[in-house]
């Protein structure tokens, strides 16, 4: 079994998998302010959480803005759609990475 092939495998079953062609669809159906907001949630999100992994609260206006920005997503259904298709795609990938950080700490620890 050559490893390089096996990568390419990989990489071939994520783009033809379920989670990555819905994620296609909805960005493909996002206009520029909706995925503009989804980034936004999602980039506010990923920094309130490395905070939290850190050990800090995050800050009140950061979680504040953080539910307005879902509240104006929540009236965009093609926005809640991609949010929800970047989610169901990002767990996928966390998924597929914590079994290559498996193997990575078999050697390194």
């Amino acid at each position: 079994m050559n490893v390089y092939d096996c990568g390419n495998d990989l990489a071939k079953a994520i783009r033809e998998s379920h989670e990555f062609k819905k994620l296609k669809e909805a960005k493909a159906a996002l206009d520029p302010q909706g995925k503009e907001m989804a980034d936004k949630f999602i980039r506010l999100n990923m920094e309130a959480q490395m905070m939290q992994a850190q050990g800090k609260e995050p800050e009140k206006s950061v979680t504040e803005e953080i539910q307005n920005v879902y509240k104006i997503l929540a009236l965009n259904s093609a926005a809640m759609e991609y949010l929800n298709s970047f989610m169901r795609f990002n767990m996928m990938m966390n998924d597929i990475m914590k079994n290559i950080e498996g193997v990575i700490k078999e050697v390194t620890e």
